[in-house]
């Protein structure tokens, strides 16, 4: 009996432990399969990682691009070939100077004997060459002194002074020393039009010309020459019109500084003006005053939010197609290395709007004709609908591009160019425009008040339009000088 009892003990023991055996082994198996979907989960986020890396180094090189601004991330395999493109401007070389610009005349000696080989030369010589040498003369400021006479009314017993078309009737005791018009002017173009920093001014005129001048005595000027009701005011306004009243209109900003308080320069123009305006805030509000109250052309900008204002909902509107090209290349750069369409989807997009701005670019080089314009043109807009006017895609990376590209493409904000080829597809003309300023920002350190800010804006849309117009700014700005009046 106990033996009968021992052996079903036994048996009953070892099945518990064939039991508790089989448990662990499922576990072990359930362990393996974890480790081995573990280690494929981990291999993936080393690949994230790598390909994370590698974005924040492009990103890093794009931010600090300031260091080497012509640089490329990779070299082109086939770059284009330097010099002006056909069609872009004539090639022209060094002529020597017209005849009745030359002020002297030197006969050079012929030579007595050869250098060669040392053989007298007593012939005369059969040709002459001209050689040329353009030399700065040296320049005495012209200094005018008026001798104002003074005399005292009998009735009041106060001071009258006479009168000349070219005094101030404020230029007197410390203000009686003031610059003439063609040497303000050449201030604000040196500042202005080639970009010198203010308080090196004084010392380029005093190297070249003789004239001794002071930061503050260029700043008052300019202060006065834009004043409100100045004829630089004037010319500010008419460039103001003519740009509100202009079909189509490029707008841009960058950042600028007043006082160390953040600011934007902000510019729009036209084939023919450039208007300037800083403001300490980037609302729909600066932006209306910029492009006028009833503003109903056509505005060629970026996606920022702030174009898309029921302020702006009069005129037409082009988003630029190289930023949309950008964004679009940054999604596909975000999918490589991942699984799924979403890179598919991103590369389709595009190159569907690399198609369109290379249709225009065609156009424009007159490779094809207006009627095959349009013909590709219809089939490229009907391929980009079908890409963003479909379901809700799987990438959120993706999706977020497709619904904020559909909602301009919906308006007709995208593709307008393909329609109207007189429209232009890129900001470039308003991203040009702000170099200038750009560089300004950087060697001057903006403006110190909002009149200061206002009047380098209102300067540089007058020199900028006068380059537009084909006038040299010099000349522009002499005629726009403040003339005193009699009073």
């Amino acid at each position: 009996m106990s033996e009968a009892l021992t052996r079903e003990a036994l048996l009953q023991l070892l099945a518990e432990q064939a039991a508790q055996i089989a448990g662990q082994a499922a576990q072990i198996t359930r362990l393996i399969e974890q480790n081995s979907e573990q280690a494929q989960q981990i291999k993936a986020l080393i690949e994230e990682n790598a390909r994370l890396k590698k974005r924040i180094e492009q990103l890093e090189r794009q931010v600090k691009r300031y260091v080497a601004p012509h640089s490329r991330e990779a070299p082109m395999a086939n770059p284009k070939p330097p010099g002006r493109r056909a069609g872009q401007g004539p090639f022209t070389f060094k002529h020597a100077p017209a005849r009745d610009t030359v002020t002297r005349v030197i006969d050079v000696e012929p030579a007595n004997h050869c250098p060669f080989c040392q053989t007298p030369l007593d012939r005369a010589a059969y040709k002459t060459d001209l050689a040329f040498i353009t030399e700065l003369p040296p320049v005495k400021p012209e200094i005018t002194q008026y001798n104002v006479p003074v005399t005292m009314c009998p009735k009041c017993g106060k001071d009258v002074r006479g009168e000349h078309p070219d005094l101030c009737h404020t230029q007197r005791g410390a203000t009686a020393h003031r610059l003439g018009s063609r040497l303000i002017a050449a201030t604000q173009y040196l500042h202005h039009g080639l970009g010198l920093p203010e308080r090196k001014v004084p010392d380029v005129l005093q190297a070249l010309c003789g004239v001794k001048v002071t930061q503050s005595a260029v700043n008052q000027a300019t202060r006065r020459t834009t004043a409100v009701g100045t004829p630089m005011a004037t010319a500010y306004q008419g460039i103001k019109d003519a740009v509100h009243a202009a079909p189509v209109v490029h707008q841009d900003d960058t950042g600028w500084r007043i006082k160390g308080v953040q600011a934007w320069l902000q510019v729009a123009c036209t084939p023919q003006q450039v208007l300037f305006q800083i403001r300490t805030r980037h609302t729909h509000q600066q932006l209306k005053e910029l492009l006028g109250e009833t503003f109903g052309g056509t505005l060629v900008a970026d996606r920022y939010n702030v174009y898309d204002h029921a302020a702006f909902t009069t005129g037409h509107h082009q988003k630029c197609i190289r930023h949309v090209i950008r964004n679009v290349q940054e999604a596909v750069v975000l999918h490589e290395g991942r699984r799924g369409q979403g890179i598919v989807y991103a590369t389709r997009l595009l190159q569907a709007f690399q198609d369109a701005h290379s249709l225009h670019q065609q156009l424009r080089r007159e490779e094809i004709t207006l009627a095959q314009y349009r013909g590709v043109g219809y089939a490229i807009h009907t391929r980009i609908t079908g890409l963003l006017d479909r379901s809700p895609l799987q990438s959120k990376v993706n999706e977020r591009l497709r619904k904020g590209l559909l909602k301009h493409h919906q308006r007709g904000n995208l593709l307008r160019f393909l329609d109207d080829p007189s429209i232009p597809p890129t900001n470039n003309a308003a991203e040009r425009a702000l170099r200038s300023g750009v560089i300004a920002r950087k060697v001057s350190q903006c403006s110190k008040t909002q009149e200061g800010a206002d009047g380098y804006a209102m300067i540089k849309s007058v020199v900028e339009t006068a380059k537009r117009q084909a006038q040299h700014p010099l000349d522009v700005l002499v005629g726009l000088q403040v003339r005193a009046a009699p009073h």
